[in-house]
């Protein structure tokens, strides 16, 4: 009768353990049960009934539900000390560990093209005046572990009262080798450019140099370039040799936006303190699920320093929004 009233009471308070254990949620959905015995910024430690104690990184901790009260640590029984022997330590509670996840590499490039679209288009029509702006732009790029390539082409188009105010493409195509466990690179960078209401009206050019990643991965990261070549006019056969001094700098804000912002300075080599340049800033928010579809807005600005004396205006600033898809 003893004897089962004992395994009675045995059962119970082990059920009432059970029931008033912490209980720790992990990010997968799985729980673990028991008492927990220290809590640091980085790792909480429990004692499992069946696991012993184990260590458990805060990042794969979804949420702690303390029910226990700190453990008292029952008093160790008196030791029998012989004299000139040395005492034995005392023995250490071993500890599993659950570290943090690691996240797996990003895949390596495959080589593959991947394209992007936006369209930007506004306007008016009143019985006195008339006015439409237009604005699309397309790229192309593929990425190797060799190399990189990206085709860009950007048109502008805006009338007034039916008369053309602005008419003008600009094409990019820049070729980057990548050297292995190295920041540096080298590229090749071609342009071409049609303008109807400046002199030159066409103007292509080629350029060659080194590029070095100061800042790489995110959120942020900035790549400088440097090199020289030369400008053709059509209009007057003339060649116009100049560096290329530019960068490119990527913001990553948030999981769903982006600031980008580039620079292409062009300073003449024959006429010292003539100089051209074309600066961005762009901004886009993904607003799909996927990322593929995306509100952007930005502004580009190119100057030239030569201003001929029919009046041509030596700043042109647009400014611009719009959607963009990726495919």
């Amino acid at each position: 009768m003893l004897k089962a009233i004992s395994l009675a009471f045995i059962v119970a308070a082990s059920a009432a353990s059970t029931l008033s254990a912490d209980e720790i949620r992990l990010v997968g959905g799985d729980v673990l049960k028991g008492t927990v015995v220290s809590e640091t910024d980085t790792a909480v430690t429990i004692d499992h009934a069946a696991l012993g104690r184990i260590e458990i990184s805060r990042d794969r901790i979804a949420e702690v539900i303390k029910t226990t009260p700190a453990p008292t640590p029952a008093p160790a029984p008196a030791a029998v000390v012989v004299e000139g022997a040395t005492p034995a330590p005392a023995p250490a509670v071993p500890v599993a560990v659950l570290p943090a996840p690691v996240p797996p590499p990003p895949p390596a490039p495959d080589g593959s093209w991947k394209f992007s679209l936006s369209l930007g288009f506004t306007g008016s029509e009143t019985e006195s005046q008339s006015n439409w702006d237009l604005r699309a732009a397309g790229s192309a790029t593929r990425e190797s572990e060799k190399d990189r390539t990206t085709i860009a082409a950007e048109y502008y188009f805006s009338s007034a009262n039916s008369v053309n105010t602005d008419n003008n493409l600009l094409v990019t195509g820049l070729e980057e080798f990548l050297f292995k466990d190295s920041k540096w690179e080298a590229f090749i960078k071609g342009t071409y450019q049609y303008d109807e209401f400046q002199t030159w009206e066409q103007r292509a050019g080629l350029y060659a140099g080194p590029a070095y990643r100061l800042f790489e991965g995110e959120p942020l990261a900035l790549k400088l370039r440097a090199g020289a070549g030369a400008s053709y006019e059509f209009a007057d056969s003339q060649w116009t040799p100049e560096l290329l001094l530019g960068d490119d700098l990527v913001w990553k804000i948030d999981e769903r936006s982006k600031l980008t912002q580039g620079l292409d300075f062009f300073p003449d080599l024959e006429n010292l303190g003539e100089y051209r340049f074309i600066v961005r800033i762009d901004y886009e928010i993904a607003l799909s699920p996927k990322g593929d579809l995306k509100g952007t807005a930005g502004v580009r600005d190119e100057y030239d320093s030569y201003v001929e004396p029919t009046g041509d205006s030596s700043n042109d600033l647009k400014i611009y929004a719009g959607l963009k898809v990726d495919f």
